[in-house]
């Protein structure tokens, strides 16, 4: 597509409307967990106007503000995952049990899986639990568990020996992604996307393991996003956006311990000071808020900063509650005492700010992010040099066709952290990697963002989404930058070898069948210069089957 017809088909996806039949059916999700297919269907219905407005940049959804969400649904096709809403003080919920069985036939791959980690090989998981409600409070238990066969496979030399070989092949000690899971099986049980909320008064609190997603992209989140495992979490903010008059406002702060994989480069524990030292865990914090303008219906427009912090011997110190709320220029972050970074600070943020726009029964909506590394040290180096460290995003949507017997639509969305021109004279940093915590931007060896590459990336996806009476299909074309390698900027010598890409075909088909859901799908993936040596094909495959109880 050429950039001169861009413009063209936003207008003409604008101004094409989508009538759906109306039928008097009340229905509800149990629950709506980050990246899942309940998540992209009611995204769908919000932007041909049967969900009410709401902002996708916080996720994922409550009970409540799940059964919300679809409570107005109307003209949709049967769908296993929707519930018929019963009211009541008490109630419990099956959630589908699911069982799965991933194949990679060379290395691997698979993302936003959540705890789950494909290796080379087969990698059968199994998730499922249920729901309980008791007024304000709910409590979700949906755990996972996975073994993966972890085939062997040609690494990338990292000059490490032993267990280090598995490292990250370029950023081996400056962040926790593995390679490989070591050499035998590897396979992990999680408490997957398990929570415990109370919501009253327009406020929540709880604790929860859930994934979260921060920012309007569904495939490429820049700070959090289903692509790693849940970590163990505090959360607090609004239970529903905040009606101030000029605009409502959602807001959410989260408190929690971040671990590592057994390969990381972190092995024991080094002290930078008597009180402060980086182990095997890391203290995270952050804040997101969403601002809904009044008079500009299906607006949305955001922020969020993540925080890693060094874990002290003595205990989380009170000031750690608050660094989301510190200055966003590293000028005026106080250093702390025996930490390497003399510039102040010494944590690892990421942040971002976003915007969102739904055009109600249109069956359009588009989006963008702008994600940072890092602080800025003051103003004047944010406005002279806005694309250090820094990471893009966009995306649209557009429901082609919906009524009572089904609904198609398309997707797009991608993001790009490469090197940019800035590089040729002062020296990047890389996304989602740091130097005074190695475990970078990663829970348990797994990217808690965008899973497009590291310090260097770039990702795209294109998806066709078809949801009928009978199941639904989709079909994918991926293109995913994984590293870069080039020196031309610097010595002026050539590579044909410089970019490791993967390019990707992928095709899903669901068939529904009374209580049961049977899926099948693969992806074909044509890796050019893997590793930055030969190329390489990969069949990804998986089959699954789901059990919806009590339809």
């Amino acid at each position: 597509m050429s950039c001169r017809s861009l413009p063209t088909l936003i207008l003409l996806s604008i101004s094409t409307p989508l009538i759906a039949q109306d039928t008097t059916s009340r229905v509800a999700f149990p629950v709506v967990s980050v990246g899942t297919v309940e998540d992209n269907y009611l995204r769908y219905l919000q932007s041909i106007g049967q969900v009410s407005p709401y902002p996708w940049s916080i996720r994922g959804f409550g009970p409540e503000e799940a059964r919300a969400r679809a409570a107005g649904v109307r003209g949709h096709p049967p769908f296993p995952g929707l519930r018929e809403v019963k009211p009541g003080l008490f109630s419990i919920r099956m959630l589908p049990v699911e069982g799965t069985a991933r194949f990679n036939s060379a290395f691997p791959y698979g993302s936003n899986d959540g705890a789950i980690w494909a290796g080379r090989g087969f990698t059968p998981a199994i998730a499922g639990g249920l729901v309980v409600m008791a007024g304000p409070v709910s409590l979700v238990l949906d755990p996972v568990a996975f073994v993966a066969q972890n085939r062997n496979f040609e690494l990338m030399p990292n000059g490490g020996t032993a267990t280090q070989k598995f490292l990250n092949g370029i950023y081996g000690f400056t962040i926790d992604l593995p390679q490989r899971f070591g050499d035998k099986s590897y396979g992990r049980a999680d408490w997957g996307q398990s929570t415990l909320r109370a919501d009253m008064f327009g406020m929540t609190a709880g604790i929860s393991t859930a994934n979260m997603g921060w920012g309007p992209m569904q495939t490429y989140e820049f700070i959090l996003s289903g692509n790693a495992p849940g970590f163990a979490h505090a959360f607090a903010g609004t239970a529903r956006p905040a009606n101030l008059w000029l605009a409502h406002l959602h807001v959410r702060m989260i408190w929690g311990r971040l671990e590592q994989s057994d390969y990381s480069p972190v092995q024991g524990t080094k002290y930078y000071s008597s009180r402060v030292e980086t182990g095997t865990q890391r203290f995270a914090t952050g804040l997101v808020a969403v601002i809904q303008p009044r008079g500009m219906p299906g607006l949305e427009i955001g922020g969020g900063r993540f925080f890693h912090s060094l874990w002290p011997r003595e205990g989380i110190p009170r000031s750690y509650l608050t660094k989301s709320l510190q200055s966003i220029t590293k000028k005026n972050v106080p250093v702390s005492p025996g930490l390497p970074d003399a510039q102040g600070g010494g944590d690892n943020q990421e942040a971002s700010a976003f915007a969102r726009w739904v055009f109600p029964k249109n069956g359009f909506e588009m989006y963008a992010e702008y994600g940072r590394e890092d602080h800025n040290y003051d103003r004047r180096d944010f406005v002279q040099e806005p694309d250090h460290s820094r990471a893009y995003g966009l995306g649209l949507r557009k429901v082609v066709s919906a009524d009572s017997t089904g609904m198609s639509a398309i997707r797009v969305e991608s993001i790009n952290f490469q090197l940019p021109t800035l590089a040729r004279n002062r020296g990047e940093g890389g996304v989602y990697i740091h130097g005074t915590i190695p475990q970078g931007h990663t829970s348990r060896g797994q990217l808690l963002g965008a899973d497009a590459g590291v310090g260097t990336g770039a990702g795209f996806t294109f998806a066709w989404d078809r949801f009928s009476t009978h199941g639904r299909s989709t079909y994918t074309l991926t293109r995913t930058l994984r590293q870069e390698a080039g020196t031309f900027f610097v010595n002026g010598l050539q590579s044909p070898r410089t970019s490791d890409v993967q390019i990707g075909l992928g095709a899903e088909r669901v068939r529904y069948l009374s209580h049961l859901e049977l899926s099948t799908g693969a992806n074909l993936i044509r890796e050019l210069n893997r590793d930055f040596r030969t190329n390489t094909w990969n069949l990804n495959a998986i089959v699954g089957i789901r059990y919806h109880a009590g339809r």
